[in-house]
């Protein structure tokens, strides 16, 4: 260990690392037998060496303890500590009834609170130890997440008030004049989106290929591309042509949705229902592995897409997959589709009626039909226009 580091003696599992601009970061990083004990790293602070000294010490302390009882313990419920509180949201119907992947990502969140708060008091938070907290965590993690883990708190906190660990109206994390992020405003170009699909075409990758249309000429999120059902694409007479309809129920908020098939998409999508297994219910099936695409395997699939297509088209190195739900919106409005018929397709407008699979809602499947048909490929006269 050199001497010109914060701390000369560190325990074990702290760790010190020196940025370009001369400032510190320290953290403590537990082995990955640890973290399957439900431990998580937890950022330091160099600008308070003693306190963060004392905390790697105690976290190591709870290692032990851990170790000892074969486990980590689970908190009494009534505790008023931070562990206490997160025990009794993860067994609320608060957390139960939110969508599956937001639930993922709170319980990723809660782990990093329970690490570095767990033996706190519920009662002894105020205003400053949170702005505090949150300006270690932009300062090792950026503005994003800094917000982000904050806002977990503050969702701690007034679950505390409903509980009666804490009085009404003492959230401390309200207020914290936290930097908003900017939103990411990224959309594939024309020439992007057939690079990735050819490139998903000569991976062999056939439900990626329609994946990546699914997303692109529909605006919907990977989770309901993933889950999008055989039994879900329904045929349709629109303008009297014969046309396949998306039905679906969204993840994210429970909306219902009507969504015609872009005819670039619909042979891809026949192709898949025609080539289905007996007793397959879900359109996606990896080609490789014969499975359903997890996030995970789809993640998978998708970089290595993403990469062959970044050879040909260098830009797409940027791109996310979950840009292709927003290039949905640039490209219907650059057709023009009004905001309204957009949000349609997005679901984040009228399309939540309940009855809507049964009835197909003819209004709103009238405005997803506007908003979809208004997705069109440049011509060639446009392209060297542009």
């Amino acid at each position: 260990m050199t001497g010109n580091r914060p701390i000369a003696d560190p325990p074990p599992r702290l760790r010190q690392r020196q940025r370009a601009d001369g400032t510190w970061r320290l953290w403590w990083e537990p082995e990955g037998a640890v973290q399957a004990m439900g431990f998580a790293a937890t950022e330091l602070d160099a600008g308070r060496l003693t306190w963060s000294h004392r905390k790697a010490e105690d976290l190591n302390r709870a290692v032990d303890k851990a170790r000892a009882t074969g486990g980590r313990a689970v908190p009494q419920a009534g505790a008023r500590t931070m562990a206490g509180l997160i025990h009794e949201y993860l067994r609320s119907d608060l957390l139960s009834r939110l969508a599956a992947k937001t639930q993922t990502d709170y319980r990723s969140r809660l782990r990093l609170i329970d690490t570095k708060w767990g033996a706190d008091l519920v009662s002894g938070f105020s205003k400053p130890v949170m702005r505090q907290w949150y300006e270690t965590l932009q300062t090792a993690s950026g503005p994003r997440q800094a917000v982000a883990q904050l806002r977990m708190m503050s969702i701690l906190f007034s679950f505390a008030e409903l509980r009666g660990w804490r009085a009404e109206s003492t959230n401390p994390c309200l207020r914290l004049k936290m930097q908003t992020p900017k939103g990411r405003s990224r959309a594939a170009g024309w020439l992007e989106y057939a690079a990735l699909i050819a490139a998903a075409d000569r991976l062999g990758q056939p439900a990626m290929v329609a994946a990546i249309a699914l997303s692109g000429l529909h605006g919907q999120r990977q989770t309901d591309v993933r889950q999008a059902r055989i039994d879900g694409f329904a045929p349709a007479a629109i303008d009297g042509q014969p046309r396949l309809v998306w039905l679906l129920t969204r993840q994210k908020r429970g909306t219902r949705g009507a969504v015609p098939v872009h005819p670039d998409a619909e042979p891809l999508i026949r192709a898949l229902i025609a080539a289905a297994l007996p007793g397959q219910t879900l359109l996606l099936i990896d080609a490789a592995t014969g499975a359903a695409l997890s996030e995970d395997l789809f993640q998978r699939r998708w970089q290595a897409i993403r990469i062959e297509a970044a050879k040909l088209v260098p830009s797409l190195a940027t791109l996310q997959f979950r840009d292709l739900r927003r290039s949905f919106g640039v490209w219907s409005r650059a057709g023009g589709a009004t905001v309204a018929d957009i949000g349609d397709v997005l679901g984040n407008s009228v399309a939540a009626d309940p009855q809507l699979e049964e009835t197909y809602m003819p209004p709103t499947l009238e405005t997803t039909t506007r908003a979809v048909a208004a997705v069109r490929r440049p011509g060639a006269k446009e392209r060297k226009a542009s």
